[in-house]
Parts: C-alpha cells; sequence; structure tokens
C-alpha cells in the first residue's frame, strides 16, 4: 500500500517538474530571442534531415553493441527485431526517471521465446553497464579537455576535478570488478535476502539472479572478442554524439573544433544526469546547452539551437520507436494466440497419449528409474525441436511411454535453469517428473546415480537428452532382464546414449568412481573396467544425435 501511495504521490510532482520545464524551455526561447533561433534553424536548412540520419548510425552501433552481448543466442533473433526493440526502449526512456528501467523491461520481455530469460536479462544488463561505463569514459576525457581549454574560475576548477576523481575512481572499480569476477548481484541479493519482507522473493529468484551473474562474469573472461567489440561500439556510439555537435555547430556557420565538441558532449552528459527525473529533460536540456555553449564563446541563440536541433532529432526517433513498439506489440499478440490456438488442436491427443503413459505406469508400478541426462554443455539453452517438440521432451515422454516409475531430468545447477524454464513452458512435462541440478563433488551425476538406487526396487536407465530414439529403444533398455551389471546399447564403437543399470551396479559406480563423469559415454567406459557390460548393437537408423541445425534438418 505505501509503494501504491509512494507512486501515486510522484505523478503530480513528476507532472509539475514537466510543466515547470515546458515554461523553462519558453524563457529561454524569449531570453535568446525567437527570430536568432529561428535564423539559426534556416541556416541549418537540409542538414537537419543530415543530424536526423547520423542518429540512425548511433542507434545502429548500439543495436550492434548489444547484439554481441547475446552471443550465440543472437543467431535465435533478428537485428531488425532487436533494432526496433532498441528504439522502443528508448522512446520510453525519453519520459525519464522509472521509465527508463521499464524501457529495459521492455527489451527483455519482448525479445522473443527463443532466448531464455536470464539471457536476455544478462544482455540487457550488458548493454547498459557497457553504455554507463563508455558514457562515464567519455566524460573523463571531456573534462579533461574543459580543464586543459578554458579559463575557469578556481571554484569551477575544484569542482571539474572532483568529478574528473569520481569518474576514474567508477572506471577503474568497473574494471577490477570484471576482472576479478566480483560477485556484485549475488552479494546484493544475499543483503537484500536478510530484509524480512523481501527474503521469499530473493529465495524464488536466487537461481535466475546467480544464472544472470555467471553470464555477465563470463562474458569477458570466455568471449573476450565480443566484450571488446561491444565496448568499443559503445564508445563509437559516444564518438557520433560528438561528431554531431560538431556537425550542428558547423552547419549554422560557427567554428568549433572537435575537441571542443568533446568537451560540449562531456558536460552535456551532466546535464543529461541532472535532468534525469524531468519528464525528457524539457527546459532543463536547453538551459544547459545554453549556458555550456556559453563558456564556449557561442551565442545563447547557437546554444538553444544546438539542444533544438538534437530533441528534434530524438523526436523523430522517439516516434520511430513508438510506432515500433506497436508493431512488436501486436506481433508478440498474435503469436501468443496462434500458441494457444495450437494447444487447444493439441488437447485431445494430449489426453489421450497422458492416458496411455498413465496406464502404461500403472502395469510397471515397481519398474525401473528413468534418468535423462541434460547436464551436457553441448546440449545448450536453445532445446531445438524436432517438429513441435523439443528433443528433450521427446525423450522424457518416451520414457514415460515406456513404463518408467520415476523419472529424473539431470540439468546443470545454474545453466540448466533455463532449459527446465523453457521445458514447463511447454505445458507438456508430465507432472511427475523430478529436477535436480547437479555440480560436481557430492552433487556429481554419480553420487545421484546411486542415490536413485538406494531408493528404487528396480534397475535404472539413463538416457542422454540430446539425441532422438525410436520407441523401441525405449521399451528395450526398460524390459531389460539384468542378465548383467549393465546394458549398453552400441552402434559400432559409438554409444545410442541409453544405458540400463542393476540398482547393485549404480550402487558400487557411485562409490568407487570418479564425480567427473557426467555422461552416459562417460559412465559406460568408467563401468567397462570394473564390471560386466553387455553390449547390445543397435543401427545408426534408430538413434540420432543433434546438436547442429543440419542434424534438426536431417532428423
Amino acid at each position: 500500500m505505501s509503494r501504491f501511495r509512494f507512486a501515486r504521490a510522484g505523478v503530480p510532482l513528476r507532472t509539475l517538474g514537466a510543466i515547470l520545464g515546458v515554461l523553462l524551455f519558453i524563457h529561454l526561447t524569449h531570453r535568446a530571442g525567437p527570430a536568432k533561433l529561428l535564423a539559426s534553424m534556416i541556416a541549418l536548412g537540409w542538414g537537419l534531415a543530415l543530424v536526423v540520419a547520423w542518429g540512425g548510425v548511433a542507434h545502429i552501433l548500439k543495436t550492434w553493441a548489444w547484439r554481441l552481448a547475446l552471443l550465440d543466442g543472437r543467431h535465435q533473433v533478428s537485428f531488425a527485431r532487436m533494432f526496433g526493440l532498441r528504439l522502443s526502449s528508448e522512446a520510453v526512456g525519453q519520459f525519464g526517471g522509472l521509465a527508463q528501467l521499464f524501457g529495459e523491461g521492455l527489451r527483455v520481455s519482448l525479445l522473443g521465446p527463443e532466448i531464455p530469460l536470464a539471457h536476455s536479462i544478462a544482455s540487457v544488463t550488458i548493454d547498459r553497464a557497457f553504455f554507463v561505463v563508455s558514457a562515464a569514459v567519455v566524460s573523463l576525457l571531456g573534462l579533461c579537455a574543459v580543464l586543459v581549454v578554458l579559463p575557469l574560475p578556481h571554484k569551477l576548477i575544484f569542482y571539474a576535478i572532483v568529478f574528473v576523481c569520481l569518474l576514474l575512481t567508477f572506471v577503474l572499480l568497473s574494471a577490477i570488478a570484471i576482472r576479478s569476477r566480483w560477485p556484485l548481484l549475488s552479494r546484493t541479493g544475499e543483503i537484500l535476502g536478510r530484509v524480512r519482507y523481501l527474503k521469499p522473493l530473493i529465495d524464488r529468484k536466487r537461481e535466475m539472479i546467480d544464472s544472470v551473474e555467471k553470464s555477465l562474469l563470463d562474458f569477458y573472461h570466455a568471449t573476450p572478442k565480443a566484450f571488446w567489440a561491444s565496448l568499443l561500439l559503445n564508445l563509437a556510439c559516444h564518438a557520433a554524439a560528438i561528431v554531431e555537435v560538431y556537425l550542428i555547430v558547423c552547419l549554422i556557420g560557427t567554428k568549433l573544433t572537435l575537441f571542443g565538441a568533446l568537451a560540449i558532449e562531456a558536460l552535456t552528459k551532466l546535464v543529461n544526469i541532472a535532468g534525469t527525473f524531468n519528464p525528457g529533460n524539457i527546459g532543463t536540456y536547453e538551459a544547459g546547452n545554453m549556458l555550456i555553449t556559453k563558456m564556449f564563446g557561442l551565442t545563447a541563440a547557437a546554444g538553444l539551437t544546438l539542444a533544438f536541433a538534437r530533441r528534434l532529432r530524438a523526436l523523430f526517433w522517439t516516434g520511430v520507436g513508438i510506432i515500433c513498439l506497436i508493431i512488436l506489440s501486436n506481433r508478440r499478440k498474435r503469436e501468443k494466440i496462434h500458441e494457444t490456438n495450437e494447444d487447444n488442436m493439441q488437447v485431445v491427443a494430449e489426453q489421450i497419449y497422458s492416458e496411455e503413459i498413465q496406464s502404461t505406469s500403472a502395469l510397471r508400478r515397481h519398474s525401473h528409474v528413468a534418468v535423462v541426462l541434460a547436464n551436457d554443455p553441448g546440449l545448450g539453452s536453445m532445446l531445438p525441436k524436432v517438429g513441435s517438440l523439443p528433443i528433450l521432451l521427446r525423450s522424457i515422454l518416451g520414457a514415460a511411454k515406456a513404463g518408467a516409475a520415476r523419472i529424473v531430468v539431470v540439468i546443470d545447477r545454474v545453466e540448466g535453469l533455463p532449459i527446465r524454464q523453457e521445458m514447463l513452458k511447454t505445458g507438456r512435462v508430465p507432472n511427475h517428473v523430478e529436477w535436480c541440478g547437479v555440480t560436481s563433488g557430492e552433487d556429481s551425476v554419480p553420487s545421484l546415480i546411486g542415490q536413485l538406487a538406494s531408493e528404487s526396487d528396480g534397475h535404472l536407465v539413463l538416457i542422454a537428452g540430446d539425441r532422438l530414439y525410436h520407441r523401441s529403444l525405449h521399451k528395450r533398455v526398460a524390459e531389460w532382464d539384468g542378465g548383467a551389471d549393465a546394458l549398453t546399447l552400441m552402434t559400432g564403437s559409438n554409444v545410442v546414449g541409453m544405458c540400463s543399470l542393476t540398482q547393485q551396479t549404480a550402487v558400487d559406480f557411485a562409490m568407487h568412481n570418479p564425480t567427473t563423469a557426467r555422461s552416459v559415454e562417460g559412465i559406460h567406459y568408467g563401468l567397462t573396467n570394473t564390471h560386466a557390460v553387455e553390449s547390445e548393437p543397435v543401427t545408426d537408423e534408430q538413434w540420432q544425435r543433434v546438436l547442429i541445425e543440419k542434424q534438426r534438418i536431417r532428423s
């Protein structure tokens, strides 16, 4: 209730701020002289179209930088969609304050279901962080230029030096945090989790926080080329803003060096920070530009023209962004309607299939335990599909129809969270499926196998989740009679991806084998040294490993 009252109380204040900003803009126009402003805009002429087009180049650079932060996921979404989302986000952010956060949320929510939520959040966070850090670098260089070029009063020199020190500290701390892998998100989560009313929320989002933080920290250490390319593109975007200042001032017939344009842009960024909570930064932006340009010997009309031209450019791209937002929102609604219709068309088939699974499972209540291994990094988080079903879901449903009394899907404790989320989104995962996160040591795959074997009356069936199997293979490993310690299906020297273990063999394996065995192949080779393993030949037409697009099409 208090937050609701606070939000309602903020509306009149922001409305008042907007009204005062408009009045300030009118006053500044009157003070600079409407005739002089009109003359400067006429002098700008068709150059305004060039300024608008140059603004589009900056948006393309920012979109490219964001796209690099998606890494492999960028191939799942088009550049045009990301460009539209970038414009939509900035259009909403023009209202200032919390609207900027809402705009970033739009980028996450409308990026598309193909990208896991954790990856979407991480990419937007990386993109925003790089933009802020690169802006700090440009502001730092600009303030240094101001100290060198302008004969400032002692008081202003002191303030400029303070800002330089603060910006330098921020940039250095950012570099150290990235290089040293400071766990800022998880530590912040731990602190907030101590608050009584926030603890349930933080506990629910703990895995998501850890997954996002891992993606952020891995971006520099695992993909340094993408890291530096994205950072350089953000710096290029700020360089484009400096060129924009230089271009506008030159077009209205006033002399200015690129060094001076750098200083003006740096000081303008400080003005933007001060006007964050003023909707649209109306009035404060124009006043700041007039004061800054006056320091460089430009007239008030020239300063106001500079601000007005840049605002017209921003308004143009804001309009484009609003159009993009409407188009993307309508497209997302149509996608949801299509998904709903598709689900409705499959209700009868799903019910029949579910009844078959339940009836088959009822006949085999004391049957085997199926362990589906989806912890292989090669599986990724894109969940490749054949037809309308993800490959992993086909393995789960195949195990259920084969009569598994218990189905456990093994995922990586951190990286596997997107896999689970995407699977549950399909709405087709049987309710009795269990999810288990593993890492290493006591939480390793062999330890889990031993624990499941000790809780079961029958044998264990291990299934690699990155492959397609003919239903006869599920039936074969399910109906294995335990004539040896283990059964492995083989095609030549290749492990098919299905293995059956007796209860005692699974317990022995957990006790005496290394915790590094994380796949069916690793478990098979570990068993062959210590146990009697029965190998049954299978033709390659009965299974297919699917990791790349060509294999998916072939399947």
